[in-house]
């Protein structure tokens, strides 16, 4: 079965076992008929994954999809309206690894899903470390996620669009320009400026 790309249609908070999707394209109630659930091959089972976050399905009624929070050894973590979501089956995702937070990882990150997509402005606020901007507006502050120190976000620009300098807490260090819809660029948080510092500035 081929991955299906869909949203959530409400946000779902930490503890939530009942979500809401935009489509129900692809996902099913669990059939343990089919393959072997316990060495986890089952084609009846189906995989939600969100940022970095593996839900397994039991029960399906539109698209109301009844879920175990943290599968896979993920972490269950609150998600927004909008943020995207990948349904599939085990065997659409191949020795998954949940993602891990260091400050230099030892290896490419497989399995980031990306969060929900924030609106342009001159303040935005990132709903994730992978995240869409839509809109032309000029951002100059963006306020981190939440737990968020120090480190890097990518952000993918909808349209064309730009960034100005701010030199106030969150703002960013100098300005630029995604010239192209798609581009993306990735800032860096210094704690010890508390400014954001582009990869690219064109």
């Amino acid at each position: 079965m081929a991955l299906n790309s869909t949203t959530f249609s409400a946000a779902v908070a930490l503890t939530d076992t009942v979500v809401n999707v935009a489509s129900a394209t692809g996902i099913t109630a669990p059939n343990y008929q089919v393959g072997d659930p316990l060495q986890g091959i089952s084609s009846g089972i189906t995989f939600l994954f969100c940022e970095q976050e593996m839900m397994r399905v039991t029960k399906v009624s539109g698209t109301v999809i009844s879920v175990v929070r943290g599968e896979l050894g993920s972490q269950a973590s609150a998600h927004g309206v909008t943020a995207p979501v990948i349904a599939g089956l085990p065997t659409d995702f191949p020795a998954f690894t949940p993602a891990e937070q260091t400050a230099v990882p030892a290896y490419p990150v497989k399995f980031q899903g990306f969060s929900a997509p924030v609106a342009s402005a001159a303040t935005i606020v990132a709903t994730g470390p992978f995240f869409h901007v839509t809109g032309t507006t000029a951002v100059n502050i963006i306020t981190p996620p939440a737990g968020m120190v120090e480190g890097e976000l990518t952000i993918v620009f909808d349209s064309a669009c730009t960034w100005t300098s701010s030199n106030v807490t969150n703002g960013i260090s100098a300005s630029g320009t995604a010239t192209t819809a798609g581009s993306a660029v990735t800032f860096y948080l210094d704690a010890g400026t508390n400014r954001w510092f582009p990869s690219r500035l064109a």
